[in-house]
């Protein structure tokens, strides 16, 4: 087993062509190779990756591993990117656990290992927390840190999306109810309703039974309660900020019973108007080059984040995120979109998601049905199985393997540290 040990500085995620074109720029600083993995690894030379076009990237660690740490330095680097390129891009991460608001505080506990890599604590002053609307008093009354509030436009969401929401087969009259009263709202109100407007139509709708219609009132009802749905909607372009980096946190959700899903749907959503905003822009950017402008975007390129990426994109159930993130990661590259998946279970992931990354990164794996899940990415420039490549990593934390599609490689590095605070670390009884 080899690795490149030579001095130049790396670039992952980027073809040859492009480094000769661009060379470093739309890069952010990962982490640096390991030039000896023996009990004390020497550090070689700076790893950068491509920031700058569409990636799907898979970060794959134990429980407590380093991966949101790592997604964390991914985030750093669109944040440190010049304005000329940061301000045509727009980052969103998915926050299930609540911890990545801490990025907009300075990483002062590491400040020395920050001045060994030549870095120094740092906050982002171009992150924000957005929180579903109906949770930002919530956030407000315990004085938790967030920025602004975002719901969905209740007429975005179709009568197919209300009945997986609902979890509604074809045979369940309250399906029939629904296709017909999404219908007649949009006779109506046009794009313009809301729950309440859904109510009125469907107690118009006389010709079903009245307790049928009460139960399909009730489930629209339990999604009134989400906080996430009304009238107007948050417009796109105020969640995707351009140059800036914007955390949804859905943390909240995973700690109610039977609320689980409601994280699904916002991404569900979120992603289905993403994409069709950008196959719109990306049109229009292709008009302009035809006619000899300059490509200008109302809409910018959109890079995702989604921590604990297996519960939106499982293996083996449904999911209302599933078909949406799927449509991410097989065209997505062509409208400008990435998406940076971490998960600690990679053998629950879907495995279209693992067979079609460009980017692998990957702290210790232990457990061999995690192993045999990544299987699929070993490609034929590899010349061992995956297992052994993980036998060769350091155990100290923030160790990792990178896997390079564009270079054909692979790296053994070390993650840097981050310039952020880092809100993720394991909790501890001790007071320091």
């Amino acid at each position: 087993m080899s690795f490149d040990l030579s001095t130049e500085e790396v670039i992952v995620g980027r073809t040859e062509s492009d480094i000769k074109k661009y060379g470093k720029k739309g890069t952010g600083f990962l982490a640096k190779v390991v030039m000896s993995s023996g009990e004390n690894p020497v550090l070689g030379r700076k790893i950068l990756v491509d920031l700058a076009k569409p990636h799907v990237v898979l970060i794959c660690g134990k429980r407590g591993g380093g991966k949101s740490y790592s997604m964390s330095v991914f985030v750093e680097g669109f944040a440190q990117l010049p304005p000329e390129i940061r301000t045509r891009m727009a980052v969103l991460v998915i926050d299930t656990v609540g911890i990545f608001w801490s990025m907009k505080m300075p990483n002062t506990e590491e400040a020395n290992s920050l001045y060994d890599w030549g870095l120094q604590p740092e906050g982002m002053g171009n992150l924000r927390v957005l929180v579903p609307m109906g949770k930002y008093d919530f956030y407000k009354k315990n004085n938790l840190p967030v920025d602004g509030a975002f719901n969905i436009k209740t007429a975005d969401v179709s009568a197919m999306e209300w009945l997986s929401m609902f979890h509604l087969s074809w045979s369940d009259i309250e399906s029939a109810i629904i296709l017909e009263a999404i219908e007649k709202a949009q006779v109506t109100f046009g794009s313009y309703y809301g729950l309440p407007e859904i109510y009125s139509v469907i107690d118009s709708l006389e010709t079903y039974n009245l307790e049928n219609r009460l139960s399909l009132k009730n489930r629209f009802k339990l999604a009134d309660s989400w906080g996430i749905f009304s009238k107007e909607g948050s417009p796109i372009v105020d969640i995707a900020k351009p140059g800036f980096v914007t955390v949804i946190d859905v943390s909240t959700y995973g700690q109610v019973l039977g609320m689980e899903n409601v994280r699904e749907i916002i991404v569900a959503i979120l992603g289905k108007r993403l994409f069709e905003e950008r196959e719109l822009e990306r049109k229009k950017e292709e008009i302009t080059l035809i006619e000899g402008g300059e490509k200008k975007s109302d809409m910018p390129m959109i890079w995702m984040l989604i921590d604990e990426a297996h519960m939106f994109m499982p293996k083996d159930r449904s999911s209302m995120a599933l078909d949406v993130l799927l449509e991410w990661v097989r065209v997505g590259r062509q409208p400008g979109l990435s998406l940076l998946l971490a998960t600690q279970r990679p053998e629950r992931l879907h495995p279209d998601a693992i067979s079609q990354c460009d980017l692998f990164i990957s702290m210790r794996l232990t457990a061999k049905m995690d192993i045999d899940s990544v299987g699929a990415l070993r490609p034929s420039y590899l010349h061992e199985d995956m297992d052994k490549y993980y036998a060769t990593l350091p155990r100290d934390k923030g160790y990792a393997l990178i896997l390079d599609d564009n270079s054909e490689k692979l790296w053994m590095v070390k993650i840097r540290p981050r310039t952020t605070w880092d809100a993720g670390k394991t909790a501890s009884a001790f007071k320091k």
